[in-house]
């Protein structure tokens, strides 16, 4: 084995890529993480750092390139930090999100041969997000006299905002009102906040456009209760609106903080709804800015459809959905359950939730605010929590949490903590459906309910976030009898 040098350049042949869009190879054995690189290319690498159990490298030059490689859609890759896979073929895409199901699996959950359907992909994996989460940065020199601030999305591995014009992958509404914030943060002169000195008033804008309905919610982030001139700024956005979108909701959301948090728990309406209104899956939604909602309405439709084929609902059993987010998995499934509840941490997600039973007619399903890993466990206590924001289920939830037939789990990146799966086995149902956005960690959560009862029946990945190292995918277990 030779000595490893930084900045000396090897040859290398790429055979994965990371979640961050690092294509992986090796030298001399040692795992190494190539910037710009792709599965199937072998290009010569510049090493740039020597850990302890990794390399880094960035391509120096591409010598073979990957049978899946073609050109950028976006004059911005290589700068903006997102669409970490747009220099691969849409089905090369495909493929290599399908086998990190199928890895992951096999690797990390222990599953001989998983059963893994082919990958969900999209027919048009352009402007589909119905969220754009735009962060705000100062600009220095002779850019600060054409613009007021960059609105965009991180470098890779940065805090530097790259200011982004167009995005391939956002709604044009979400475009027109990140113009119009430009414009108004210089003409108003607004300080835009700086995360190293803590300083400045505007720090960000989220975009929701509703693609069932046209609708468009705006939230302003920024440090204090009031922007100025923030009537004019109104004005300016909802002009910018027309065609198959208009502003329905634009709203002031408060963060002081400096953990790095997008958004505060504070939201002040400055026009129109608290609410954005949706219509998916067949059914009516009212999103609150603080709600999780599917990003990619879609591929949403798709997803729900394959949950509840694993569900397989006779209209006899009680679901209990964990991290309900506003209510759409369980509403969706309500119409042919006896009882949905659903558990949710976010406060306006669970107001939400049931706002969106009542508009829609659904009189079986009911959803309680908390932490599932901290109620599920509480309803098999036999004594009450002494914690004083402990949630307090009613009796006739209780019983139907301890006696659910199909548990939903879809649980953030992170995956499910230890003591909701512990208190899920103490349900035990018949069914669990477990939707997850991270293949890792919900092969270590698989690995978990096979060792304890539950036999592995098959997954489908579903494409939700296209040119991205992200892959949905939905899991089927069974109680072994």
């Amino acid at each position: 084995m030779s000595v490893l040098e930084k900045g000396l350049q090897y040859r290398v042949d790429i055979f994965d890529v990371s979640t961050d869009g690092r294509g992986i190879g090796r030298i001399d054995g040692a795992a190494v993480f190539v910037e710009g690189a792709l599965p199937g290319d072998t290009v010569v690498a510049e090493l740039v750092h020597i850990k302890k159990n990794y390399l880094t490298a960035k391509t120096v030059e591409i010598l073979t390139p990957s049978p899946d490689r073609r050109e950028s859609f976006c004059p911005l890759a290589g700068e903006c930090g997102g669409c970490s896979l747009q220099e691969m073929d849409y089905e090369g895409q495909l493929r290599l999100k399908e086998k990190w199901v199928v890895d992951k699996l096999t690797r990390i959950g222990g599953i001989s041969s998983p059963k893994v359907h082919p990958i969900i992909g999209m027919e048009e994996p352009f402007r589909y997000r119905n969220k754009a989460q735009y962060a705000l940065g100062r600009v220095q020199g002779a850019e600060k006299k054409s613009q007021g601030c960059n609105v965009g999305f991180y470098r890779a591995g940065s805090k530097r905002v790259v200011n982004c014009r167009t995005c391939p992958i956002q709604t044009e509404a979400a475009e027109r009102l990140a113009a119009v914030l430009r414009s108004y943060v210089k003409n108003n002169k607004v300080p835009v906040y700086d995360p190293v000195s803590g300083t400045g008033l505007l720090r960000g804008l989220v975009v929701r456009s509703a693609f069932g309905t046209g609708s468009v919610m705006a939230i302003l982030v920024a440090t204090a209760k009031r922007l100025p001139n923030q009537d004019e700024l109104i004005m300016a956005m909802d002009d910018a609106l027309d065609g198959d979108w208009y502003l329905e909701s634009v709203v002031l959301n408060v963060n002081k903080s400096k953990t790095g948090e997008v958004l505060g728990r504070d939201c002040i309406t400055l026009a129109g709804h608290p609410v954005i209104r949706d219509e998916a899956c067949g059914l009516k939604f009212e999103i609150s800015p603080l709600s999780f909602y599917q990003v990619n309405p879609e591929q949403m439709e798709v997803l729900y459809g394959k949950v509840g084929e694993y569900a397989a609902l006779t209209g006899t059993e009680t679901v209990l959905d964990l991290y309900c987010g506003a209510g759409s998995i369980g509403l969706s499934l309500a119409k042919d359950a006896k009882k949905v509840v659903g558990i949710e941490v976010v406060k306006s997600a669970v107001v939400d939730a049931n706002r969106n039973a009542v508009i829609n007619g659904i009189i079986n399903a009911e959803f309680i605010l908390g932490k599932a890993e901290e109620v599920v466990p509480a309803v098999f206590a036999e004594e009450k929590p002494e914690a004083e924001d402990a949630a307090e289920v009613p009796e006739h939830l209780a019983d139907a949490i301890r006696s659910a037939d199909v548990v939903i789990l879809d649980p953030p990146r992170q995956g499910c903590q230890p003591e909701l799966l512990e208190a899920v086995l103490t349900i035990g149902p018949e069914k669990i459906v477990y939707v997850s956005c991270d293949p890792a960690t919900l092969a270590r959560d698989i690995k978990f309910l096979v060792a304890n009862g539950y036999e592995f029946k098959e997954a489908q990945p579903v494409d939700m976030f296209p040119h991205s190292s992200h892959v949905e995918c939905v899991t089927w277990l069974a109680r072994v009898k």
